[in-house]
């Protein structure tokens, strides 16, 4: 190894330590600045809901109550709204091949969906909404006295009997909700749920708004989904760096990401919109137009530093629908609540797709989507074990990636053989910094050297690397997936040993057996190569380094990265020791020393 291949492999540790630290940065806050922000949050809260510490007369009279109660409601949801407060709570449930789900007549709401075949970290059924938060899919708009109304909390009417199970007839069935707002106007709101048992996804939710003149202002409403999903991995952390909301406009994506922001994001978008969409790690819920297209989105994004130093991020997600008919307006919806699966995604040929992101857009995404995703798949339809998957990925991409390695072992063999020259140039020019690169250069020309040569199959691996974590840290076929041994998934770190510290700058208190492995092949690889006294620092530092970065990384890419070292091996002990045994004259390859040439003699030939 040259010394541009450690300034190479020097380059790529800083690289990588930087972007560990902004992907870990929360855990660098101080505590002492979570606690005042904490304090100061409070403060707030309770400035805004004071103690009333007066004494109150006792109210005797239930009539009395009722008339407070009614001017509350009033004031809440004005003349028009304030009587649907109150009503009966019926849940209608339904289930297909994909997912179980509960509908409520307050709001007319989603309030339940259980995703079938999928497990939460501990063993529980994947349910996506939290219910004690509202049901959702609700409707907002402001009324003609100045109210803002959601329909979350209000009560619409439904023929089904409360908990009736509906049967799906012919492989669909329809779920209405009424909001009678005014029935001597004919002013309603008609909410209508279609659903088909197709192995889909995604459900129909049609809107319906009949003479809204008399209910609804500024000719706009929205259709609102106001929470995240309910969390279905271990780490709040390992959930929270991959949230994130978009909204997607023409063919535009606008994403909202809120993980590196202390304070609250709002955006307030205008124009043709597609859809909006909020996902977590592995599952996503989004809300297509159909017919009309929004004419906007709003989404709003908060997190939350927890105590453990994970976080929460919570998105709230709407689509802005312009009323263009007073009589009788109608809208149609996609709803698309499911795992976060490429291949599903893209066959809604909407762009859902697009919400799967691998790293670098311009560089990593690519190679992600048209190379290692798709091998993947190909390969997974003859062998089930993920693992073995990986292994034959590895041993593939070290056959394609092996000329360019044996580029490097003769580039390094030559520029050992021409050190002494190059010693000679700058020992020549060690005054004159300027000539001195100028003669290296000329130098190079001549001897056809590229000192280049030796960082090429570092350079190369990097985008692989950064495609695999993304593929490895998102893809929810590798969710769970087991391989051997410990290894019980490989989109996680395989952590076999926790420490009752943190490391210092890495911020790690854990050991990965499969990152281990790797520092010890890469040892064991440098001390093959490396033959100069003068660079054996690196041979020692560099794989701890990479150990302690890779710790924290998902298995997956631990054990391609342990495997590409093993074949890297072989190799270099078949080209220094077999090959180079069989075709001595071949000196292409062998091992990389630095030769010192023997001290020129001269003899006097002058008189005696």
């Amino acid at each position: 190894m040259d010394k541009r291949s450690i300034i190479g492999f020097v380059l790529i540790g800083l690289i990588l330590l930087v972007w560990l630290y902004y992907q870990n940065q929360n855990s660098k806050v101080d505590q002492q600045k979570r606690d005042q922000i904490s304090k100061q949050v409070q403060d707030s809260l309770n400035r805004l809901t004071p103690k009333d510490t007066t004494k109150k007369p006792e109210v005797k009279k239930d009539s009395v109550l009722i008339n407070i109660q009614q001017v509350n409601d009033s004031m809440r949801y004005g003349s028009l709204f304030s009587k649907f407060e109150k009503g009966e709570d019926k849940v209608i449930m339904i289930e297909t091949d994909k997912y179980y789900a509960e509908f409520s007549t307050k709001g007319g709401t989603l309030i339940k969906y259980r995703v079938k075949g999928f497990n939460t970290w501990d063993g529980k059924p994947v349910e996506l909404i939290d219910y004690s938060k509202g049901g959702e899919l609700n409707l907002i708009f402001s009324s003609p006295d100045g109210k803002m109304i959601n329909t979350k909390n209000l009560y619409f009417t439904s023929t089904y009997k409360p908990w009736e199970k509906v049967v799906l007839g012919n492989n669909e069935s329809k779920i209405v909700f009424t909001l009678p707002v005014n029935d001597s106007a004919g002013a309603r709101i008609v909410k209508t749920y279609t659903i088909k048992n197709d192995g889909s996804y995604m459900f129909n939710v049609d809107i319906e708004l009949q003479n809204s003149n008399k209910f609804l202002t500024n000719y706009e409403y929205q259709l609102a989904w106001e929470n995240s999903l309910k969390l279905t991995e271990l780490r709040s952390d390992m959930e929270g760096s991959h949230a994130e909301a978009f909204s997607y406009m023409g063919d535009e994506l606008e994403i909202i990401d809120v993980t590196s922001n202390e304070e609250p994001i709002k955006s307030d978008l205008t124009g043709t919109t597609n859809w909006v969409s909020s996902r977590i790690k592995y599952f996503s819920v989004a809300l297509v137009a159909n017919n009309p297209k929004a004419n906007g989105s709003y989404i709003t994004g908060t997190r939350w530093n927890l105590p453990d130093n994970g976080f929460y991020e919570n998105y709230s997600i709407a689509l802005k629908m312009q009323v263009k008919n007073d009589k009788l307006e109608k809208s149609n919806f996609d709803v698309y609540l499911g795992p976060v699966d490429y291949r599903i995604l893209k066959d809604y040929n909407v762009g859902l797709e697009k919400t799967m992101r691998f790293s670098l857009d311009f560089i990593v995404r690519p190679i992600a989507q048209y190379v290692i995703l798709p091998f993947f798949l190909f390969i997974h339809n003859f062998i089930s074990n993920w693992g073995l998957v990986i292994i034959i990925f590895s041993i593939a991409m070290k056959i394609v990636l092996s000329p360019f390695t044996r580029y490097q072992m003769k580039s390094m063999k030559k520029m050992s053989e021409m050190q002494p020259k190059m010693n000679a140039l700058k020992e020549k020019y060690k005054d004159d910094p300027q000539k001195q690169q100028q003669a290296l250069m000329k130098f190079y020309k001549e001897e056809k050297i590229n000192p280049a040569g030796g960082c090429l199959p570092l350079l190369l691996q990097m985008p692989i690397l950064y495609a695999l974590f993304g593929v490895f840290s998102s893809t929810i076929e590798l969710r769970q997936a087991h391989f051997m041994l410990w290894i019980n998934d490989l989109s996680i770190p395989d952590v076999i040993m926790h420490l009752p510290f943190k490391i210092p700058l890495f911020g790690i208190d854990q050991f990965s057996g499969l990152a281990l492995l790797m520092g010890i092949t890469m040892f064991i690889q440098q001390k093959m190569t490396v033959k100069d006294p003068k660079q054996m620092a690196m041979v020692y530092m560099m794989p701890v380094m990479m150990t302690l970065l890779f710790t924290t990384l998902p298995a997956g890419l631990n054990l391609y990265y342990f495997i590409f070292n093993l074949l890297s091996i072989g190799e270099q002990y078949y080209v220094t020791h077999v090959k180079g045994k069989k075709d001595p004259d071949d000196k292409s390859y062998g091992e990389v020393k630095i030769v010192q040439q023997p001290k020129p003699t001269f003899k006097y030939k002058g008189k005696k």
